[in-house]
């Protein structure tokens, strides 16, 4: 009987050198045959264990583990491997269990409770999964995950500031990490910081020159910036490394759309729209670029279209109602403005406009009590006032057109030439 387990640990031992040479299959071969000759053989099943989980064959991993843990109940790192299993089949409760009892046997064991951390993370217990890196980092200070993650946690809390306090010390341990780069960069955006974040997406990119989502985000960025053609030739670059990326197509659109060349962005929504025919936002976004092309009857066919995808997207209401208008179609009009308010009720431009339509069919007194909740809504903005004054003035109450239109040149450059027009309306009302 001793022989067959000093053969059983020959075999180990052979298993282990085949593994060093990568080749797995002898590996596993050996394993077995030393399982075979000793079944109590822990280390045995938790080495097979570990190439199965390598090799991402959970069941057969999750076997092994389990028979290594019979055999060795104090086996702390089985049962480590043994919840990595369960957290990559998102099993996060057996996980925890897991990284509990490893944590139990080994009080120091850093990356049971990083992993412990991270099934906290995914089940939004960001309080617990914070000490958990911290816990990693006390005993781990150079693990960057960790400050991956804590970034990560504080990005979804919305503390941007912190976030790129911890992705700025992830990226110090280690410079090269793309993903790093990207996250800092999103986090950036948020607190406004858009040239920042630009830098760190051409980091993400140098680091990697097939980086998607860098290039997708930097776009994005460029976009927000107001410079499209650097914009479009990031979702260019994008849509070489994804040919069938709807939102890329989509935001080349947007960036066309800004430069007024809506025939391209009307090729970029199409092509968008034969990858993904359920997407309410390319139906909105081609509308809009037919209406801004008069072409009002092919963009209420695409507002038509998206609101048979999505009936509770107020924009959409509001786009169809606005190019109804332009087809003289006003009470159709009314009816979506009204749909889009009641869908939102603070939507301040379906307020002027349907007020605007009122006053086209002279219901006056409608129509300065959309522009009036429009004001109320927000005080500051000169457009309600102006369409205000200019429904006063078509109700010919020209006392109250002047004090609308006041409150209009308080908000607006005195300079240009909608305040010159409107001082001239001035003039004349006052004489």
């Amino acid at each position: 009987m001793s022989s067959q387990l000093k053969e059983a640990e020959v075999w180990v031992e052979r298993g282990d050198e085949f593994l060093k040479q990568q080749d797995t299959e002898k590996a596993i071969e050996c394993y077995t045959r030393a399982i075979n000759l000793n079944p109590r053989l822990a280390h045995a099943f938790f080495k097979r264990g570990n190439i199965f989980f390598d090799n991402d064959m959970m069941k057969e991993a999750l076997s092994d583990y389990n028979n290594a843990i019979i055999l060795n109940d104090s086996f702390s790192f089985a049962y480590f491997k043994r919840g990595s299993v369960y957290f990559n089949l998102k099993y996060y409760n057996q996980a925890i269990s897991d990284f509990n009892t490893a944590i139990a046997i080994n009080p120091n064991f850093s990356f049971a409770y990083f992993k412990r951390g991270m099934c906290y993370l995914m089940t939004r217990q960001y309080e617990d999964a914070m000490d958990d890196f911290n816990r990693t980092l006390e005993l781990n200070p150079t693990y960057m995950p960790a400050f991956l993650n804590k970034g990560n946690i504080y990005f979804e809390q919305k503390k941007f500031e912190e976030a790129i306090k911890e992705y700025s010390r992830a990226l110090e341990l280690e410079p090269n990490q793309e993903k790093t780069y990207i996250m800092r960069g999103l986090a950036l955006i948020q607190l406004k910081k858009l040239k920042n974040a630009i830098q760190d997406f051409t980091k993400a990119i140098e680091l990697n020159n097939n980086s998607l989502l860098a290039y997708n985000y930097r776009g994005l960025t460029y976009s927000k910036i107001k410079d499209y053609d650097n914009a479009i030739e990031d979702f260019n670059k994008v849509l070489q490394i994804k040919p069938d990326f709807a939102d890329a197509y989509n935001n080349r659109g947007i960036a066309y759309s800004a430069k007024k060349e809506y025939i391209a962005a009307i090729e970029d929504y199409t092509k968008g729209l034969s990858y993904h025919p359920n997407s309410y936002v390319l139906y909105l976004n081609r509308g809009n670029a037919f209406y801004y092309l008069r072409k009002f009857s092919d963009a209420i066919l695409d507002f038509d279209k998206a609101i048979e995808i999505e009936k509770t997207n107020a924009a959409v209401y509001y786009a169809r109602g606005n190019a109804k208008m332009k087809l003289n179609q006003v009470k159709e009009a009314i009816k979506d403005f009204s749909k889009a308010i009641t869908i939102n009720p603070k939507y301040i431009a379906a307020f002027i406009a349907r007020g605007n339509a009122y006053v086209k069919i002279n219901y006056f007194k409608k129509a300065l009590e959309d522009f009036t909740i429009a004001i109320e809504l927000k005080p500051d903005s000169p457009t309600p006032y102006l369409n205000r004054a200019l429904a006063f003035k078509a109700d010919r109450k020209l006392e109250k057109a002047a004090r609308d239109l006041n409150e209009f040149l308080k908000y607006v450059n005195p300079n240009s030439k909608l305040a010159y027009q409107v001082r001239s309306w001035l003039e004349k009302i006052n004489r």
